[in-house]
């Protein structure tokens, strides 16, 4: 017992000038991991299809499950975390996560890999739920526009190194391996972290704990949170269900096209969308506290924020299908496509970010908005016989849409929150970066589903004649609707607060949008 203690002291103290850059490095590495793993299942899509003979409704899932639980858990998750110990339960989810990944690698069926899959989602909740938070309250203000960039950075390299690592996992061992080689990532980031000192205020939400305990709503002992009274249960299963709904009608109409049980689903979905905002607006300590919104400037990046998710999302669903299916190019090369268009982001990151700090958040958005309506028109004029110059244009015009916006947006939404707002926003943060990944991939299965058959995808040959066709009209529906939503995305950057009369979030804090 004396060894583990040992072992897990902290070597890095708070005094130590490097503590907070170890922080970093934990979270980085997470985060890294997270999308590492999410670029390779991404480009072994196909191979992962074709291997348990999937049909398109099913590769949806199985796309799409991690997300999914991971965006229902967050925010309540976050909550917890933030009473209990962040940097706990940050550590906690990911020995689970690491646990589920080794188990993926042993799957014999595709209904088991969906079932772990949701298990492992649930533990990216723990992780992603509080590290917006611990960043926030480890860096001043000066320095957490770089932060976010070297998160950005680790999160742009794990989807830009996933597609090339795992294209090549999958052509030359397998695509179970890919759930081996992601586990070292995690094994790394406890190991520092244990060894790193944390902040108090970044480890607990005190002013949440002192709010509760005068209320009575939670009992402590020796420091510890024994009890929680009065935690918004009812919201958290209101919030899981209406996720769940959206997610599974948007996958059921892949199969048969929107039916009247569909559309009778779908406004079960909105109406109890609606109860868990009423629920919301009532409850003493809400998951999530909607005054924010009052913020015009939170409002619009906050929706910003999902519409570039859904946008990149939607390519990285379509591509790897149109170039292994229609182009006939193998896994690997496939990856090192794909990896161009998070490279691209990658290098971008940092330089969006500490640019952000300099010159204000809103040039960068209002440029990333364009390059992403320059990339979903040009993916829309694709064909059979692009050429590759054309298609590496398109992905790195998308890389500049994606890697020119997320440092900015993280930075702006942070500096119009509330101190007392953090732990929620940050998990809001998560969830719709994680809900626009979902709607990305339903809405492009989707909207493929409606010039293709099911089982197009599940054969091992490339698709020849009318079935390439198909296919392609299905695409170019995606990215039209995709370059509608870069535009809706570019309105999301411009002063909407001239427009809109901007309320106060709380009694005694009026919040201005800050460029």
């Amino acid at each position: 017992m004396f060894m583990i203690k040992n072992l897990t002291k902290p070597r890095i103290s708070m005094q130590n000038p490097r503590q907070m850059w170890f922080v970093l490095v934990a979270v980085c590495l997470v985060n890294f991991m997270f999308n590492f793993y999410i670029g390779m299942m991404n480009i072994c899509l196909p191979n992962i299809t074709e291997y348990f003979g999937a049909s398109v409704m099913t590769a949806t899932w199985i796309s799409n499950i991690y997300l999914v639980t991971l965006t229902i858990s967050v925010i309540f998750l976050g909550r917890i975390g933030g009473l209990w110990s962040r940097k706990k339960f940050f550590i906690l989810g990911t020995l689970i996560w690491i646990a589920m990944s080794f188990a993926n690698y042993f799957v014999t069926s595709a209904d088991m890999l969906i079932l772990f899959r949701a298990i492992q989602g649930v533990a990216a909740g723990f992780m992603a739920a509080v590290y917006y938070a611990i960043l926030d309250k480890t860096f001043p203000k000066e320095k957490l526009g770089l932060a976010m960039g070297c998160l950005l950075v680790a999160l742009s390299s794990g989807y830009a190194i996933g597609p090339f690592v795992g294209g090549y996992i999958a052509a030359f061992i397998g695509w179970q391996s890919i759930f081996l080689a992601t586990i070292p990532f995690g094994l790394l980031s406890i190991a520092v972290y244990l060894i790193t000192a944390q902040n108090p205020t970044a480890d607990k939400d005190y002013e949440l704990i002192e709010k509760m305990e005068k209320k009575n709503r939670i009992q402590k002992k020796n420091g510890i949170i024994k009890t929680l009274k009065n935690l918004d249960v009812r919201g958290a299963i209101l919030q899981a269900l209406f996720l769940f709904l959206l997610t599974f009608v948007l996958i059921l109409a892949q199969k048969f096209g929107f039916s009247p049980l569909d559309t009778i689903i779908l406004a079960v979905t909105f109406i109890l969308g609606g109860v868990f905002i009423w629920v919301e607006a009532k409850h003493e300590e809400p998951l999530f506290r909607f005054t924010i919104f009052r913020s015009i400037t939170f409002s619009a990046y906050i929706t910003g924020l999902l519409l570039n998710y859904i946008v990149l999302y939607m390519m990285f669903f379509t591509m790897p299908f149109y170039l292994q299916k229609v182009v006939g190019v193998p896994v690997n090369i496939s990856g090192s496509l794909i990896s161009i268009t998070m490279f691209t982001a990658m290098f971008l990151s940092i330089i969006a970010g500490a640019l952000a700090d300099k010159i204000g958040v809103k040039p960068l958005a209002l440029g990333a908005s364009l390059c992403c309506i320059i990339a979903t028109v040009m993916i829309s004029a694709f064909n059979t016989s692009t050429g590759l110059f054309f298609v590496i244009g398109a992905l790195i015009a998308m890389g500049f849409g994606y890697g020119l916006y997320q440092s900015p947006n993280n930075k702006m939404l942070l500096s119009v929150t509330p101190a007392n707002f953090k732990t929620q926003v940050s998990s809001m943060m998560t969830l719709t970066k994680n809900l626009g990944s979902v709607l990305g991939n339903c809405f492009a299965g989707l909207i493929i589903t409606t010039s293709i058959a099911q089982n197009t995808l599940n054969s091992k040959l490339v698709l020849q004649g009318a079935q390439a066709t198909n296919f392609m009209t299905g695409m170019e529906r995606v990215f039209i609707f995709g370059a509608i939503l870069s535009i809706m995305l570019l309105v999301s950057t411009l002063d909407l607060q001239k427009y809109f009369p901007q309320r106060a979030i709380t009694k005694d804090t009026k919040q201005q949008a800050r460029s």
